[in-house]
């Protein structure tokens, strides 16, 4: 006879079930502890869990890393360690609502068998029940009840801003003292960016965490998948668009044009991230981003989008969870306004002032009030700060628009991107860079055979494409010779571009 199939509660784990009860039960004095072997375990992008029953009717969570390759379990457990540190810390330190620690384990070494953290489970219901995101066919949250959401974020910033370190990095726990170790920044640990030779922390200045970030941002674009990021070609957001119908006739447009030539991964696109690097690194040594006390660091939650947020039925938040990729930061990086609903998503502008004014809400009347005017300043232009942020971490669809805030931030009316990155794609330094980088591009017979078999069936889809690439001098950018240039500006693909092409596309339809 076949073998019976495991209990769907060793999808992501082989663990020892009884071991795991024994243990929670000890953690309350005995008391009987059941866990539902059939239940299938929640899972996000870095844990899974599972619920366990108390005969009292108290349910605690169980936690446990995946086994991911895109991140190494020793990665995971350390990422384990240091965020039930964080949310013991808070606990310790704070009043802002956060899940109970009961109990955890980095190492695999113990009776249950893996890394493990137990938990209270987060009362109320996550907030992306309610808050859908642009375009959504089901309604969203009314505005009030968003500005009521961000008034209480507001005042949680503000108490993170008053749990401060003399050092930038993640916390862990030994020995019941707390202590700044390495920083686990989702900007130091994803897209692969663990594995890259850059410094780690802890960080002494603000200047030496923006360089670590910088290199990290520069090496990625070297040597590391890029994925969807193309510089001069932003992937399509859906706010840009009127419908649905049109926005994803954007990005059918947008995948075709980076599918020639495999752009995203190509030396060309390559260069231009490595050159927006190098002006960012100029920009972040030689502009002082707004902050009251540059001097210590405070905590910060590192994604603090609408799964991550618990509310009550009257939209008050009861509980904050998930806070792997924890560090202390920059307070210039905490005095913004969060991105919801999701972490690379800015939020709409009527949102900004109910979080600003919850945060100063939230100053004791005993703080002076040039710290607090300071404070006001500061989040009026948190959200440079937020796209610097983002920017370097690489967790945007947008960016080009990105480097631009910034960009204009440190430079003003005085300096143009285009001629900056024209002027750099002709010096000699980029073109031997070029060179070099060029060699790790595809064979041409391989991205050839790719676009014949992507357009396959699509023959007005590649003309476009094609010509779009022509157009852009996509290959003539790094090269000596400039005397066949159709161009004398940067090539960016904005919204306006797909507008234009749909539209033209359907009166090419439309004609007798």
């Amino acid at each position: 006879m076949p073998p019976s199939p495991s209990p769907k509660i060793f999808t992501y784990g082989d663990f020892n079930l009884e071991a795991m009860c024994r243990r929670a039960s000890a953690l309350r004095q005995g008391l009987s502890c059941t866990c539902d072997p059939d239940q299938r375990p929640a899972s996000g992008s870095f844990n899974w869990a599972i619920f366990l029953s108390f005969e009292d009717g108290i349910r605690w969570v169980f936690r446990s890393p995946h086994h991911r390759t895109f991140m190494p379990i020793e990665m995971g457990k350390r990422l384990l360690a240091s965020e039930a540190a964080t949310l013991r810390y808070l606990r310790a330190h704070s009043d802002i609502p956060v899940p109970e620690v009961y109990d955890y384990c980095a190492s695999s070494d113990n009776e249950i068998g893996i890394p493990f953290l137990f938990m209270s489970e987060a009362p109320g219901q996550p907030l992306s029940k309610v808050w859908r995101p642009a375009g959504s066919p089901q309604p969203s949250l009314k505005t009030s009840s968003k500005a009521q959401v961000l008034s209480q974020l507001g005042d949680i910033t503000w108490k993170l801003s008053q749990l401060r370190f003399n050092q930038i990095g993640s916390l862990f726990e030994d020995n019941e003292s707390f202590e700044i170790k390495e920083c686990l920044s989702r900007g130091h640990m994803l897209h692969e960016r663990y594995c890259l030779e850059i410094p780690r922390g802890p960080f002494a200045s603000e200047a030496e965490f923006y360089d670590s970030l910088v290199s990290a941002f520069s090496e990625e674009a070297e040597i590391l998948q890029l994925s969807h990021h193309c510089f001069v070609a932003p992937v399509p957001s859906r706010d840009d668009y009127e419908s649905r119908t049109h926005f994803e006739g954007a990005m059918e447009l947008w995948n075709d044009f980076v599918t020639v030539g495999r752009k995203t991964d190509s030396s060309d696109n390559r260069l231009d991230y490595i050159i927006a690097g190098d002006a960012l690194r100029d920009i972040v040594q030689k502009c002082a981003l707004p902050a009251v006390n540059h001097e210590t660091f405070p905590l910060c939650h590192p994604d603090l989008s609408v799964n991550n947020i618990y509310v009550d039925d009257d939209y008050n938040i009861t509980c904050i969870i998930d806070w792997a990729f924890a560090s202390s930061i920059p307070e210039s990086m905490l005095l913004s306004v969060p991105g919801l609903p999701q972490y690379g998503d800015e939020i709409a502008p009527e949102l900004h002032l109910p979080f600003i004014d919850g945060f100063i809400a939230a100053i004791p009347g005993s703080i002076k009030e040039s710290s607090t005017r300071g404070y006001r300043e500061s989040l009026e232009r948190g959200q440079i700060s937020w796209r610097l942020s983002r920017l370097l971490s690489m967790d945007s669809i947008a960016d080009y628009a990105l480097f631009a805030t910034v960009w204009h931030f440190a430079h003003g009316a005085n300096k143009a991107i285009g001629q900056y990155f024209v002027e750099s794609r002709r010096s000699p330094h980029y073109i031997q860079l070029y060179n070099e980088v060029q060699q790790e591009d595809q064979p041409l017979s391989k991205i050839e055979k790719d676009e014949k078999d992507y357009f396959q069936n699509k023959d007005l889809r590649k003309t476009i494409a094609k010509k779009l690439t022509l157009m852009s001098e996509w290959k003539s950018q790094y090269t000596v010779d400039q005397s066949q240039r159709l161009r004398t500006d940067m090539f960016v693909a904005s919204p306006y571009l797909w507008k234009w092409i749909q539209q033209c596309m359907q009166d090419w339809k439309e004609m007798p």
